[in-house]
């Protein structure tokens, strides 16, 4: 459907059916029981009162819309006089279900009530941005309880703190009404809107907790806190500890010069300073039996491509898994998780995934003792 020729040689007509899509656009794409509906009268269309013109053609055109295209409803005033011309103070009502068509004519493709508010919010601060905002238009960022105005708003704020030496965190409290994770997975987004001055942000230390004695041989890297403190008792010989705290020692910044530890009373920091990340140290990973910690040791062995599962962790877990323990995702919100598929890691790949998959089951290592 093309626009029809007589609505392009009427350029009156266009206006007035285009106040009725105005005002369908003005409601923001909230639904209303309320049809949209304009009386005719001099102030609102001017075209049929020109009487210069031939006006009762006019009028004909508008009721051969209404009559055959079903754009809108045609009611006429009951109290008009005889002396008033038929369409005085007449009602049109927009119907709904010609909206389309009304738009495919005057060339009007429905507006997107969310991307006209970021659109909206966004040309207040195009000139704070490198890319315009586009990258802000693109993704459109949701922060609970911010409107777009206010997120966008928060994003070019970011811009003063940028060479300050400051961290994510800190950038993203002093923007975000205090909420320091506001911008947490989203230094992507920021390279996009400020470009190299991103950069300056400073990187935010990975802290870690360690145990090491003074001439230990090998690095036990363990997954949860109890688990972790309870080895820290009872340690087993030649073993540095190392409390990963789930995933977050499997950021790619474990290997980078800003990983911070804080050493338990009894450690030689300087030794372990000394070896760690090196080759010659063994490395062992030692956490829960399921998906999710098969994916730490997966995400791990990047930055420690010889770590290993710690077999004396995991042996005691397997036999308890094999002969009917354990729980099943349902039952503790694991359905989520996604099988690593393989580790590189051998005990792992061809032992732990396989009875994981084969039971359906999973067990977390607070379950376990070490003796």
């Amino acid at each position: 459907m093309t626009t029809p020729i007589w609505l392009k040689d009427e350029p009156w007509l266009a206006k007035w059916l285009g106040w009725f899509l105005d005002k369908q656009d003005n409601r923001d794409g909230e639904p209303s029981q309320r049809a949209i509906t304009r009386r005719i009268k001099k102030s609102t269309l001017p075209a049929l009162y020109d009487f210069n013109e031939d006006t009762q053609g006019r009028w004909q055109l508008l009721q051969q819309i209404a009559r055959d295209h079903g754009i809108f409803e045609i009611v006429l005033d009951k109290k008009r006089s005889a002396f008033q011309e038929p369409y005085e103070n007449a009602q049109c009502r927009l119907n709904p279900a010609c909206e389309p068509l009304l738009r495919e004519w005057l060339n009007r493709p429905k507006r997107d009530p969310v991307v006209e508010a970021w659109l909206q919010a966004i040309n207040q601060h195009t000139t704070t941005f490198t890319d315009n905002g586009e990258a802000l238009l693109n993704q459109k960022p949701q922060i609970p309880g911010l409107t777009p105005a206010e997120i966008v708003s928060a994003f070019a704020n970011v811009e003063a703190y940028l060479n300050q030496n400051l961290t994510l965190r800190e950038i993203a409290a002093r923007c975000f009404n205090g909420d320091s994770k506001a911008l947490d997975n989203r230094f992507d987004l920021l390279l996009k809107l400020y470009g190299d001055n991103a950069n300056g942000i400073k990187p935010r230390p990975l802290l870690l907790t360690a145990w090491a004695p003074p001439g230990f041989s090998k690095l036990l890297i363990v997954e949860n806190q109890d688990s972790f403190l309870r080895l820290v008792e009872n340690p087993p010989e030649d073993y540095a500890l190392l409390y990963s705290g789930g995933f977050r020692a499997s950021a790619t910044r474990l290997s980078s010069e800003h990983t911070r530890f804080a050493f338990l009373p009894g450690s030689a920091p300087g030794l372990f300073q000394q070896h760690w990340l090196s080759e010659d140290l063994p490395c062992y990973f030692w956490g829960d039996l399921d998906f999710a910690g098969m994916g730490i040791l997966k995400a791990l062995r990047n930055s420690l491509p010889n770590l290993q599962a710690w077999q004396p962790g995991y042996q005691p877990m397997l036999e308890l898994l094999n002969t009917g323990g354990g729980h099943t995702p349902q039952q503790t919100g694991k359905t989520a998780q996604t099988d690593p598929g393989t580790t590189g890691c051998p005990y792992t790949d061809t032992t732990l995934l396989p009875a994981l998959r084969q039971t359906n089951n999973a067990l977390d290592q607070e379950a376990i003792h070490i003796p």
